[in-house]
């Protein structure tokens, strides 16, 4: 494994935003600002300077599973996961909570981000109708995002902050 290279927390959510919006077919997206982390005290940097440096040089190291392949089984994994909005979004939220649980909980955080964090987003990630299902070692195939139709004014017209819409 490589040293990450420290970076702030506000260049992952910058790159992860441009992410998202080139996915969505937005490439002039505008990241949000950033907001601080009320559980990281002043001056904690991240160990991993974004999703990338994260999958890449920690989960992709920790993590041990048998691939599926052919007739074999074991779980589903795309080697281009980033091309996969969801995955984008789980494993972000991945690294996200592990920054977070390295420093609020050192004594039991790691053990927490396995059983909490890691375990049930990977299960949806490589689930049989995860965004993984269909790709595999040395296959991508490109995700696709679910039909939705516009609902009708008088549905939304029954939400609290239908005047919002």
């Amino acid at each position: 494994m490589t040293t990450p290279a420290a970076g702030t927390a506000a260049d992952a959510v910058a790159d992860l935003s441009a992410l998202l919006g080139q996915l969505a077919g937005d490439p002039g997206a505008t990241p949000p600002a950033p907001e601080p982390s009320a559980t990281e005290p002043a001056g904690a940097e991240p160990v991993y300077r974004n999703v990338e440096a994260f999958v890449g040089d920690y989960l992709a190291h920790v993590v041990e599973r048998r691939l599926a392949s052919g007739p074999t089984s074991g779980i589903n994994w795309c080697p281009r996961w980033w091309a996969h909005p969801e995955a984008i979004s789980r494993l972000y939220a991945l690294w996200r909570a592990w920054e977070t649980l390295r420093v609020s909980d050192p004594q039991t955080g790691m053990s927490i981000w396995w059983r909490d964090h890691l375990d049930p987003h990977l299960a949806a990630l490589a689930a049989e109708y995860g965004p993984f299902n269909r790709c595999g070692p040395d296959k991508h195939t490109e995700s696709q995002p679910l039909p939705v139709e516009p609902a009708p004014p008088d549905v939304l017209a029954q939400f609290p902050d239908a005047d919002s819409l």
